[in-house]
């Protein structure tokens, strides 16, 4: 280990930005990977939001490092090759934001080629899930939860009447069936205040 350490802080700092770049990035995949092939939960998760609607799956941990593995490793390859920091810096670049988009496109026609299936999303009416990006409240974009469908744990679009926009990992409940592939949730937390205050009432009358 101190051998590959020694090696490592001999290059020049571009060099080393590269390098680890592309190391760290590829181990990050790689634990990802291995995590999903023995069964485990995924271990992806958002890091920010785009508009109203939330996150697109641009700024997940898979994205990020599918974006900085193809940067870290061609910008070490072609300074390797003696070309320039600036030169490996725009190829790097041009690479990492190839990798990304290939990447999106592959996680978005997954994502179709499930909701094409025979998946009836009715089914989850009533289950417990968490909210994998947050949802906007009073219906003014949409979210994406985590919850299981017919067995099998699904990532599923969804929306909320909830005042507050409902942050990520939060328990919530599928209320109903927006459209084919949208469901309205509340949190568990909302949902316990209105079985309070309905039983309180009760107890009034």
């Amino acid at each position: 280990m101190n051998a590959l350490w020694d090696f490592y802080i001999s290059y020049e700092p571009a060099m080393r930005t590269f390098v680890g770049l592309g190391a760290v990035s590829s181990l990050v995949l790689f634990i990802q990977m291995i995590v999903i092939l023995i069964g485990g939960s995924d271990l992806d998760f958002d890091l920010g939001e785009v508009g109203e609607g939330g996150a697109t799956g641009i700024f997940s941990i898979r994205s990020i490092g599918s974006f900085f593995t193809g940067f870290g490793w061609t910008g070490a390859m072609f300074l390797q090759n003696g070309h320039s920091v600036g030169v490996a810096t725009l190829a790097a670049t041009l690479v990492g934001s190839l990798i990304l988009a290939g990447f999106l496109g592959l996680m978005s026609w997954l994502h179709n080629f499930k909701s094409d299936g025979t998946v009836n999303y009715k089914n989850a009416v009533g289950n417990v899930g968490s909210v994998y990006i947050p949802i906007p409240p009073k219906r003014k974009g949409m979210g994406q939860i985590q919850v299981e469908v017919q067995g099998r744990l699904s990532v599923v679009n969804a929306v909320s009447d909830s005042e507050e926009k409902i942050e990520n990992r939060t328990a919530v409940r599928v209320v109903s069936l927006v459209d084919s592939r949208t469901l309205l949730v509340v949190t568990l937390e909302e949902e316990a205040s209105k079985e309070k205050k309905l039983s309180h009432t009760e107890l009034q009358e």
